[in-house]
């Protein structure tokens, strides 16, 4: 055993100690952040009827949410993250369109002039046009089509 000097008998040691982080701080960050990732994928369920959760696992939602953290608030609204969604998986091969009648999302429907609009169904189609207007349109527009993306 190492003898201390006879001026430090007896004298208190003191430590070193890196500036100590208030663990509570980053547990708020936390649920702050998984509040807001909460706040945005309830907002995108509004806007397309929980289609989302047919076509995306929950870590592809959570990927989308995590992107637009600190560009969004609560006064975001529903349509913009709706919208944002499509874009954000634009050009993957997990895309998927917005129906422009019903809101919900789609990986197949029919796309009006060059995507001016799109449609999941029959119904949805038909509240713009008939099936004879249909298929003039596709005749005369080659960028009127049904078809997967």
């Amino acid at each position: 055993m190492q003898r201390q000097p006879r001026h430090l008998l007896g004298a208190t040691k003191f430590i070193c100690v890196p500036e100590v982080v208030d663990l509570r701080e980053g547990r708020k960050k936390t649920d702050d952040i998984m509040t807001t990732i909460q706040s945005i994928l309830s907002r995108l369920t509004k806007a397309v009827g929980g289609t989302e959760k047919m076509l995306y696992i929950e870590p592809e939602l959570n990927k989308f949410a995590e992107f637009y953290l600190d560009k969004w608030d609560e006064n975001t609204s529903e349509d913009v993250i709706a919208e944002s969604f499509t874009d954000f998986w634009w050009d993957t091969d997990r895309a998927c369109r917005r129906c422009s009648e019903c809101g919900r999302l789609m990986r197949a429907g029919y796309c009006a002039d060059m995507g001016v609009a799109y449609y999941c169904s029959d119904e949805c189609l038909h509240s713009d046009f008939t099936d004879e207007e249909w298929a003039e349109e596709c005749e005369n527009n080659d960028q009127s089509y049904y078809t997967e993306w």
